[in-house]
Protein backbone atom coordinates (compact mmCIF):
# COMPACT_ATOMS: atom_id res chain seq x y z
CA UNK A 1 0.00 0.00 0.00
CA UNK A 2 2.85 2.83 0.88
CA UNK A 3 4.11 1.90 -2.81
CA UNK A 4 1.42 2.73 -4.23
CA UNK A 5 0.65 5.74 -2.35
CA UNK A 6 4.06 6.96 -2.96
CA UNK A 7 3.62 6.05 -6.76
CA UNK A 8 0.38 8.43 -6.69
CA UNK A 9 2.38 11.29 -5.29
CA UNK A 10 4.97 10.97 -7.67
CA UNK A 11 2.27 10.98 -10.17
CA UNK A 12 0.84 13.92 -8.65
CA UNK A 13 4.11 15.88 -8.36
CA UNK A 14 4.95 14.84 -12.28
CA UNK A 15 1.87 16.50 -13.04
CA UNK A 16 2.19 19.86 -11.08
CA UNK A 17 5.70 19.88 -11.91
CA UNK A 18 4.56 19.98 -15.80
CA UNK A 19 1.66 22.23 -15.89
CA UNK A 20 2.77 24.26 -13.21
CA UNK A 21 6.74 24.65 -12.27
CA UNK A 22 6.10 27.80 -10.16
CA UNK A 23 4.42 25.75 -8.00
CA UNK A 24 7.61 23.60 -6.55
CA UNK A 25 5.57 21.06 -5.02
CA UNK A 26 7.34 18.42 -3.18
CA UNK A 27 6.75 14.87 -1.81
CA UNK A 28 4.94 14.73 1.52
CA UNK A 29 7.17 12.32 3.69
CA UNK A 30 4.48 10.77 5.70
CA UNK A 31 1.28 11.34 4.40
CA UNK A 32 -1.54 10.05 1.50
CA UNK A 33 -2.42 14.02 1.27
CA UNK A 34 -0.73 16.21 -1.24
CA UNK A 35 -0.81 19.93 0.85
CA UNK A 36 -0.37 22.25 -2.53
CA UNK A 37 0.72 25.86 -2.31
CA UNK A 38 -1.55 27.38 -4.99
CA UNK A 39 -0.21 31.04 -3.80
CA UNK A 40 2.46 31.74 -6.42
CA UNK A 41 -0.46 31.55 -8.72
CA UNK A 42 -2.58 34.44 -7.50
CA UNK A 43 -5.78 32.47 -7.88
CA UNK A 44 -8.48 33.71 -5.94
CA UNK A 45 -9.89 31.14 -3.71
CA UNK A 46 -13.49 31.99 -4.30
CA UNK A 47 -12.88 32.00 -7.87
CA UNK A 48 -10.99 28.44 -7.56
CA UNK A 49 -13.63 26.82 -6.06
CA UNK A 50 -16.55 27.99 -8.02
CA UNK A 51 -14.35 26.69 -10.91
CA UNK A 52 -13.60 23.20 -9.06
CA UNK A 53 -17.65 23.09 -8.32
CA UNK A 54 -19.40 24.45 -11.28
CA UNK A 55 -17.00 23.78 -14.22
CA UNK A 56 -14.80 20.81 -13.43
CA UNK A 57 -17.28 19.19 -10.85
CA UNK A 58 -15.03 18.76 -8.28
CA UNK A 59 -15.95 19.11 -4.68
CA UNK A 60 -13.20 20.00 -2.85
CA UNK A 61 -13.38 21.76 0.26
CA UNK A 62 -12.58 25.30 0.44
CA UNK A 63 -9.36 26.16 1.41
CA UNK A 64 -10.38 28.76 4.43
CA UNK A 65 -11.91 25.83 6.10
CA UNK A 66 -8.24 25.01 7.09
CA UNK A 67 -7.78 28.61 9.03
CA UNK A 68 -5.76 31.30 7.96
CA UNK A 69 -2.58 29.22 7.38
CA UNK A 70 -4.12 27.28 4.34
CA UNK A 71 -5.38 30.32 2.65
CA UNK A 72 -3.87 29.40 -0.99
CA UNK A 73 -3.55 25.78 0.08
CA UNK A 74 -5.49 22.95 -1.36
CA UNK A 75 -5.35 19.60 0.39
CA UNK A 76 -5.48 16.15 -2.56
CA UNK A 77 -6.07 12.77 -1.02
CA UNK A 78 -4.29 10.44 -3.22
CA UNK A 79 -5.28 7.03 -1.26
CA UNK A 80 -7.21 6.38 -4.04
CA UNK A 81 -7.35 3.97 -7.24
CA UNK A 82 -4.70 5.51 -9.95
CA UNK A 83 -7.33 6.32 -12.70
CA UNK A 84 -9.87 8.50 -10.35
CA UNK A 85 -6.40 10.19 -9.75
CA UNK A 86 -5.59 10.88 -13.15
CA UNK A 87 -9.02 12.12 -13.82
CA UNK A 88 -9.43 14.17 -10.27
CA UNK A 89 -5.62 16.05 -11.50
CA UNK A 90 -7.21 16.48 -14.64
CA UNK A 91 -9.90 18.46 -13.62
CA UNK A 92 -7.60 20.49 -11.14
CA UNK A 93 -5.24 21.48 -13.86
CA UNK A 94 -8.30 22.55 -15.87
CA UNK A 95 -9.71 24.77 -13.61
CA UNK A 96 -6.57 26.51 -12.71
CA UNK A 97 -6.08 27.28 -15.96
CA UNK A 98 -8.86 28.58 -16.45
CA UNK A 99 -8.81 30.45 -12.99
CA UNK A 100 -5.66 32.01 -14.28
CA UNK A 101 -6.91 33.04 -17.87
CA UNK A 102 -10.20 34.68 -16.21
CA UNK A 103 -7.92 36.78 -13.87
CA UNK A 104 -5.55 37.91 -17.23
CA UNK A 105 -8.51 38.95 -18.63
CA UNK A 106 -9.79 40.80 -15.58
Amino acid sequence: MRHYLFANLVYVKTRLDAEFPQLHWQLPESTYLAWINLNPLSIDDTELQNCLIYQEKVAIMPRFTYGPEGKGFIRLNVGCPRTKLEIGMDRLIRALKSCQRTQKES
